[in-house]
């Protein structure tokens, strides 16, 4: 029998005999051909938190060391002061040429270390931080879509222009970015086979993970038959159908080209998603949040940035012509950034990782191809300009730096135990991350971007390979990234 061509049944690049070499591969050490670290000693509002607060070990012995920083952050027009994560060491060639990342998931925690939360409030009280007085926090919204060469992130909701319909809007789902899905349909059969009183599955967007996911067992008993498994025999039967999604009633259809892969237990919608829809996550009503889903204009052209300095503080003449109140009322919160889409070979075995005895954050399936958005984010004063991983199965903000100037006293001692870990933005991992944990085991957590984790960041990869007798795929499953 042949393999079907299309709705790729990837298979993984490496097989676990291969799991030793492909290991030794890793451990050739990371190097940044760009030279784009953060330099804490040129900017002028560099202020140290902890030393030594950065420590994480994989079990494939890939280890980051750093420390934790305070500065100002500039994405878009939207300038704030934020706590994040200074890499400082990392001996794994896995990270190479990366300059950060910048995780977008939501954590309301007092101390959490969404940068989402700072972009969106006026004041972080218990990082002693308030942002300057003129500053306007963005609507807590945003959408992302993309196209085979290109993506854009829409901050404070969506760019009307670049819809071709009106927003669909589903209550979210799940601890992440969800929805609930009720149907997936290829041809006339229904993959979807629920058992009982299971009436939905909740699929997670992820704009990182390269190909559309689905859960390859019954899960426990919510599915009378194996989603994947249906999928695969039709296929092997000669079916070219496109998938068809029911999420709130309303149907979505994903073309026979795009890639499918096989899953543990996750159902994530995944980069294919992002490049036909505009994807919105709605979290300003906390009690209400919610995903929405237009189709994208096709003459919408992608990657036209807003002005990153039209910032109320930087037009000191308009507010004295205008006036603070005439300048708010015309403010326009909506702030579009360039992302520069990468796709990439995943080379890397990646195994569960450990932080403090714990299993760390995200699922990662390992894929012939990873698709990562790099952003531009700037750090420091006068900023410095990176290009930094954009992912919303995360809400770390970590970069590449030098050391911490020496002689700087940290806000923070380093002492073990002294940096209130019952409430840090980084130790108590259970707690900041229980958006992603809650659930675990019914959902294996995912969100796959590229496996770097910075700031107190972990992987957690488990790497599981089911080999049929047709040979079709080959499955790896793997828990990755986790902040800590």
């Amino acid at each position: 029998m042949s393999k079907p061509s299309s709705f790729r049944l990837l298979r993984s690049l490496a097989l676990l005999g291969a799991l030793s070499g492909t290991v030794a591969q890793l451990m050739i050490g990371y190097h940044n051909n760009n030279k784009k670290f953060f330099h804490p000693t040129t900017s002028s509002t560099f202020k140290l938190v902890k030393l030594g607060n950065v420590n994480v070990t994989f079990l494939d012995k890939t280890n980051l060391l750093g420390y934790d920083g305070q500065d100002m952050a500039q994405l878009g027009k939207y300038r704030v002061e934020t706590r994040l994560g200074m890499i400082t060491h990392c001996n794994s060639a896995n990270f190479n040429d990366v300059d950060g990342i910048i995780g977008f998931g939501w954590a309301n925690q007092n101390r959490s270390a969404a940068i989402l939360k700072t972009l969106t409030t006026k004041s972080r009280p218990h990082w002693d931080i308030v942002q300057r007085q003129d500053f306007v926090p963005m609507p807590r919204k945003f959408a992302f879509t993309a196209d085979d060469s290109i993506g854009e992130l829409q901050l404070g909701g969506y760019e009307p222009d670049s819809v071709a319909e009106p927003m669909q809007m589903f209550p979210m789902a799940g601890y992440a970015y969800g929805v609930n899905v009720t149907s997936i349909k290829f041809g006339n059969v229904e993959l979807l086979d629920f058992m009982g009183n299971h009436h939905a599955y909740v699929g997670e967007f992820d704009s990182g993970t390269t190909c559309l996911l689905i859960p390859n067992s019954t899960v426990n008993g919510t599915f009378k038959r194996n989603p994947f498994e249906i999928l695969l025999n039709e296929q092997n039967k000669g079916g070219t159908f496109p998938l068809v999604y029911t999420i709130g009633g309303e149907t979505f259809e994903i073309a026979y080209e795009e890639c499918v892969e096989p899953a543990e237990t996750a159902m994530i919608l995944g980069d294919p998603w992002f490049r036909k829809w505009i994807v919105l996550h709605d979290l300003v009503d906390l009690k209400d949040k919610k995903m929405g889903l237009a189709l994208r204009n096709p003459s919408y052209k992608l990657g036209v940035e807003t002005d990153s300095s039209a910032t109320l503080s930087q037009h000191s003449q308009y507010r004295a012509n205008k006036g603070r109140s005439q300048e708010l009322a015309e403010f326009n919160p909506l702030s579009k950034v360039r992302a520069h889409r990468r796709i990439t070979s995943a080379k890397s075995a990646l195994t569960m990782g450990l932080y403090q005895g714990q299993a760390v954050d995200k699922v990662a399936l390992e894929s012939q191809s990873r698709v990562t958005y790099n952003i531009k984010l700037s750090i420091g004063t006068p900023p410095q300009p990176l290009q930094v991983i954009f992912d919303t199965g995360s809400f770390m903000l970590a970069v590449f730096a030098d050391p911490a100037p020496e002689g700087m006293k940290p806000i923070l001692d380093a002492q073990v135990g002294s940096y209130e870990d019952s409430e840090s933005p980084w130790g108590q991992i259970s707690q900041e991350l229980s958006w992603r944990i809650q659930g675990l085991n019914r959902t294996a957590l995912i969100g796959a971007n590229l496996i770097f984790i910075a700031l107190i960041v972990g992987a957690v990869f488990s790497l599981m390979s089911r080999r049929r007798s047709q040979e079709k795929y080959q499955e790896l499953h793997q828990l990755e990234e986790m902040v800590k």
